[in-house]
């Protein structure tokens, strides 16, 4: 579960929360997604939306969830509310963890991005010391360009490369290699698209 005021609005509270589902009476590991405005002042609902897609929790589960609350300002009219969800593995050979965003239009209940990876951490390593590493952590920027009276956006991802090795009592950083990686999404109609080419590595 998640809240937060809501922005730009007076005694309104956001509220996210995300429950387990059942199939024939057994628990699966998919979330069900709900967002609740209440006033924060008399309680009172404001609205409810139950989001359709499940979030997935697999072998990478999802551990948490918070709120966005960044000025994603993707029309003229329509601010955007973004929600992170965090996940990770339980392998300690090879860890691995991911923050993913999405992005909603929550006039019109509706998801407008759809898990677009934004830091990632994963490794191969003998679970003492020696490893190979890839850390990552994007930003995302409103631009001036429109499609389909959207805004684009542009994602800015720097990348970390290193190694560690030794021992437990001699664990060391070495080879380190930072680079970047742009590119920008654009609105089809429906959803904000990860381009071809990058959607293996930040498509979730």
């Amino acid at each position: 579960m998640a809240c937060a005021d809501f922005p730009n609005v007076t005694e309104q509270t956001l509220i996210a929360y995300a429950e387990t589902q059942t199939k024939d009476d057994q628990p699966v590991d998919d979330y069900q997604l709900t967002f609740l405005t209440v006033n924060s002042k008399t309680q009172k609902l404001h609205s409810i939306y139950h989001v359709k897609e499940l979030l997935p929790s697999d072998a990478i589960e999802l551990r948490s969830i918070h709120l966005d609350l960044a000025p994603y300002q993707v029309s003229e009219s329509l601010r955007a509310i973004g929600l992170r969800r965090n996940y990770a593995g339980r392998s300690s050979a090879n860890p691995f963890s991911a923050q993913v965003l999405d992005l909603y239009d929550l006039q019109h209940n509706k998801k407008i991005l759809n898990g677009l990876i934004v830091a990632r951490y994963q490794a191969e390593t003998d679970t003492r010391c020696n490893a190979k590493v890839i850390e990552s952590k994007a930003i995302l920027m409103i631009l001036r360009n429109t499609t389909r009276q959207y805004f684009d956006m542009q994602l800015r991802d720097r990348i970390q490369h290193y190694e560690m090795s030794g021992d437990l009592e001699n664990c060391k950083e070495t080879k380190r290699v930072s680079t970047q990686q742009r590119f920008t999404l654009k609105f089809d109609g429906r959803q904000y698209q990860i381009p071809q080419p990058y959607r293996d590595q930040y498509l979730y």
